[in-house]
């Protein structure tokens, strides 16, 4: 655990050396962020100043017209800054975040213990919940001797205190009490003699004919078992009330080679058991303290998911950071999609006011005008309407009606716009009858591609439905075979 803790300590100290070294860092303006915010975006802004070509080489020039044609930011350079810096900020929160919590869950998982003075378990009270501990014996070197699940049964009290035993074991006993052997014509590992199993009211005593061979708890002592093998009778007495059953078992106990490993897990586990057994009517369990001449260490094994959490928090900030791009990918195709929707309705506008009387120069004003006030009013965003304004003030401030024109088809984009922007620039010197006839003839071509646009997404929705439909007719035939077939 103390190795964990020191590789989790590397990131708030790397957290400290970044805010000392970017606290006089100055953010941009649009930044107005306080308090801790502040300070992880000023350790952000120091982080990518260091990495900034590197990034820039990555990115290239998508992120950078991204950015200009949806927040419409003339310094692209602060805006390109401001972007990258809260990227990185959402990786620092989520690592910071991730390494804080994976520290005080490593901390916590070591503090408790329910070994005390190294080498004593406290058990709960009658009517407390039993539990396990993954115990580990170690001797004075370190080296681990053997591991071992041993539940910590709660105290049990004289028989003026206790209540009866009302479980048995019934026809899954004899699976219970093989455990790793396969049958009882041939018993190499010990059985387990179960007191009780809980799926039944019974409880449950032993008897045999052989207990130097077997014992109670169906421990086999491998120094008695003959080399050719013996045959012990098991009876399994199952009470319940003022009733009784007996079953009977013949298990054939053949001798197994021990590894050291082994014999030195088995000797432990008996002595385990039997400080158990010694103290069951006490309140704390004495845990062995020798084997074999080598002093016992016993520690708790506990599950530490500390590492796995702060890799996690990792993973999703390095994540978080490729998402950014692709919701700024997605706000792009969105705004694409929205302008394609409006191009019918803007085109028809273009109409009505032209046959009305007024100058391209004056509609686009007008249009303006009334998008600010319905946006004030609290209509939703349209991107088409954002670059009419902007064109807009373009025209208000002197520039060439043709060159706005122009900018207004670029910043738009699309087949559609192209294609409105050149009858705009080709007729400035024609006047406004032969481009109102033009303008007509591309309202009624922009509806028919909206038309087929709308019948596509319905064909392409009746495709993605198929798959849903035929699953229904399958649960449907499923309901109608099934009755039939059984009713024969």
């Amino acid at each position: 655990m103390s190795k964990l803790i020191f590789i989790y300590l590397i990131f708030p100290a790397a957290l400290i050396a970044l805010f000392l070294l970017s606290k006089d860092l100055e953010l941009p303006d649009t930044m107005e962020e306080t308090g801790i915010s502040r300070v992880f975006l000023k350790m952000s802004l120091f982080i990518y100043q260091k990495i900034r070509h590197r990034i820039k080489s990555i990115s290239g020039e998508k992120i950078r017209l991204y950015l200009g044609t949806l927040w419409q930011r003339k310094d692209l350079e602060t805006a390109e800054t401001e972007y990258f810096i809260r990227k990185i900020s959402i990786v620092l929160l989520m690592a910071t975040a991730g390494s804080f919590l994976s520290l005080m869950l490593c901390v916590s998982s070591g503090k408790s213990s329910h070994i005390k003075e190294g080498s004593v378990i406290e058990r709960g009270a009658f009517g407390d919940r039993e539990y396990e501990l993954e115990l580990v014996a170690s001797d004075e070197t370190g080296k681990e001797l053997m591991d071992y699940t041993l539940p910590v049964r709660t105290r049990e009290y004289t028989k003026e205190e206790a209540e009866d035993l009302f479980e048995e074991a019934g026809p899954v006993l004899e699976k219970k009490v093989l455990k790793e052997n396969e049958s009882f014509d041939q018993v190499t590992t010990d059985l387990d003699l179960v007191e009780s199993i809980p799926e039944f009211p019974f409880t449950i005593s032993w008897k045999m004919d052989n207990y130097e061979v077997l014992h109670l708890d169906g421990e086999l002592n491998e120094d008695n078992i003959p080399k050719d093998g013996t045959a012990v009778t098991l009876k399994a007495i199952y009470s319940y009330e003022d009733m009784k059953w007996q079953q009977e078992f013949v298990a054939n106990i053949f001798p197994r080679a021990l590894s050291p490993a082994e014999r030195a897990f088995k000797e432990i586990r008996k002595m385990l058991l039997q400080a158990d057994q010694d103290s069951l009517t006490e309140t704390d369990i004495e845990l062995p303290g020798e084997y074999e001449g080598r002093k016992l260490f016993w520690s708790e094994r506990k599950e530490d998911n500390s590492l796995l959490l702060l890799l996690l928090t990792l993973i999703g900030g390095a994540a978080s950071y490729v998402m950014k791009d692709k919701e700024l990918k997605k706000a792009m195709e969105q705004r694409y999609s929205q302008m394609l929707s409006d191009y019918p309705q803007f085109v028809s506008q273009l109409v009505l006011y032209m046959g009305a009387g007024m100058t391209m120069r004056n509609i686009l004003i007008k249009l303006s005008a009334n998008y600010d006030r319905k946006k004030k009013a609290g209509d939703e965003k349209r991107y088409l309407y954002e670059e009419v304004q902007r064109a807009s003030r373009e025209l208000s401030t002197g520039s060439s009606e043709g060159d706005v024109y122009v900018r207004l088809g670029l910043r738009c984009g699309g087949q559609q716009y192209t294609r409105l922007v050149t009858l705009l620039s080709q007729n400035l010197r024609k006047g406004n009858s032969e481009l109102l006839a033009l303008l007509q003839e591309e309202s009624k071509k922009a509806f028919e591609e909206r038309m087929d646009k709308a019948r596509k997404a319905g064909e392409e929705a009746g495709t993605k439905l198929l798959l849903p439909m035929i699953i229904m007719l399958v649960i449907v035939m499923v309901v109608i075979m099934i009755p039939a077939y059984m009713a024969f």
